[in-house]
């Protein structure tokens, strides 16, 4: 009996610790999207991306590494807005590979009217010398804005 609720104490005990560090990767996801809204999506990429992540989108082949995902990033234009909302997410028991997952909304200006885009994305992170780096990045089209 003894030994089942040690297991039982030591399992509970673990419990806030998992809590608290999906609090840290979703927070590094809204960290993410703030920054692409105050210095742009490129800046924020940079900033974020594993040097060696791979990105996935709709549309397009997969694009390795730093020197082949940034370039179609710098195409936005002033005109152009990327957003992004964290949903949900999940981190590895090890705490260093996590998941998130949340929707985008993409605004275009032309000619004084804005058309909005929405989708969905994924990003895996990993825990790189402490700080959490995306290693893969998928998002593809949704038929409009997520129902909240």
């Amino acid at each position: 009996m003894r030994p089942l609720i040690l297991a039982l104490v030591l399992t509970v005990g673990t419990l806030p610790v998992l809590a608290a560090d999906k609090t840290e990767i979703m927070s590094v996801d809204q960290s993410f999207s703030d920054m692409a809204a105050k210095v742009g999506t490129r800046a924020a990429f940079e900033h974020y991306l594993a040097a060696d992540a791979i990105k996935l989108d709709g549309g397009s082949h997969p694009r390795h590494g730093h020197d082949a995902i940034l370039p179609t990033l710098g195409e936005l234009s002033p005109d152009v807005s990327l957003t992004w909302t964290p949903r949900d997410g999940k981190v590895a028991s090890s705490g260093d590979l996590a998941y998130t997952w949340g929707t985008y909304v993409l605004r275009r200006v032309s000619d004084g009217e804005t058309r909005l885009s929405y989708g969905k994305y994924t990003t895996i992170w990993e825990k790189r010398n402490g700080d959490w780096k995306a290693i893969l990045d998928m998002g593809n089209p949704s038929p409009g804005p997520y129902p909240d």
